[in-house]
C-alpha cells in the first residue's frame, strides 16, 4: 500500500513538474514576444539600446530591426535613438539589405542632422548606393561629404571610394 502510494505521488509530482516547465516555457517565449513588440514596460531607454548593440554584434539583423521599432516608439526622444538607427543602417548594409540601409542611414540624417552619426551614416547611404550600382547617387553623396565635412574621416575614405567608383 505505501508503495503504490509513492508511485502515485511519484507519478502526480512529475506531472505537476511538467505542468510547471510547459506553463514557464509559454511565459518565456510570451515575454519574449512583449519584449520584441517593445510592450514590456520596465526597460529604460540604455537597456533597449544595449540590446539592440547586442543583436548588431551578434548579426541578428530580423531582432534589431524589431527592438529597433519597439524602441523609438517607447523612446521616440532617447540620446540613443540616433545610435541605434545607425547600428541598424549598417547591420542592413553588412547583410547586403541596401534599401533598408539607405532608409535608416537617411533617418539618422534626417531626424539627427546634429548627430555625430550623420557624417558616418552619409557614407554608408552612399555605399549602398554603390553596391546597388546606382553609381551617380552614390557620388553626389561621396561630393557632399567632401564639400561639408573636410576635416572627417569619412572624407578621406569618399575620397578613396570616389577613385574606385569612375
Amino acid at each position: 500500500m505505501i508503495r503504490k502510494a509513492c508511485i502515485v505521488l511519484g507519478v502526480f509530482g512529475a506531472l505537476s513538474s511538467m505542468a510547471v516547465v510547459n506553463k514557464t516555457r509559454t511565459n518565456n517565449y510570451d515575454d519574449l514576444v512583449k519584449e520584441l513588440e517593445g510592450i514590456k514596460d520596465s526597460k529604460t531607454d540604455l537597456e533597449y539600446y544595449s540590446e539592440i548593440i547586442a543583436d548588431y554584434q551578434s548579426g541578428k539583423y530580423r531582432n534589431l530591426s524589431i527592438r529597433l521599432r519597439g524602441f523609438s516608439k517607447k523612446f521616440p526622444k532617447s540620446p540613443f535613438l540616433d545610435n541605434a538607427y545607425y547600428l541598424a543602417g549598417k547591420l542592413a548594409l553588412e547583410e547586403k539589405n541596401y534599401k533598408d540601409s539607405v532608409s535608416y542611414f537617411q533617418r539618422v540624417i534626417s531626424e539627427f542632422p546634429i548627430s555625430n552619426k550623420v557624417v558616418a551614416a552619409k557614407f554608408g547611404k552612399a555605399m549602398a548606393y554603390r553596391n546597388m550600382n546606382l553609381n551617380s547617387q552614390s557620388l553626389a553623396v561621396f561630393n557632399e561629404i567632401r564639400r561639408k565635412h573636410p576635416q572627417s574621416p569619412e572624407f578621406f575614405r569618399a575620397e578613396t571610394e570616389m577613385k574606385l567608383v569612375k
